[in-house]
């Protein structure tokens, strides 16, 4: 009996996983810690920065959440374990 890989388990491609795993291991267990999304894509070697597809997949899957801000006049969306 083969096992799937974890990717497959939690219903999300391996690179959304990999993000996930990287936002886990930095946010080190705070359920408050949150990142801008902008700044998780650039970490995680999204390219180009704006291209929001792996962060809507955790979004859509339900590993992530949004919080929203105003900064400057301009609102920014930061990204939160769910």
């Amino acid at each position: 009996m083969t096992s799937r890989p974890l990717h497959e388990q939690t219903g999300i491609s391996k690179n959304a996983y990999s993000m996930l795993q990287y936002l886990q291991r930095i946010a080190r267990g705070d359920r408050n810690f949150i990142m801008q999304d902008t700044l998780l894509n650039h970490r995680c070697n999204v390219s180009p920065n704006n291209d929001f597809t792996l962060i809507l997949e955790l979004f859509d899957a339900g590993k992530i959440d949004f919080d929203y801000s105003m900064v400057d006049g301009f609102q920014q969306r930061h990204v939160r374990l769910a």
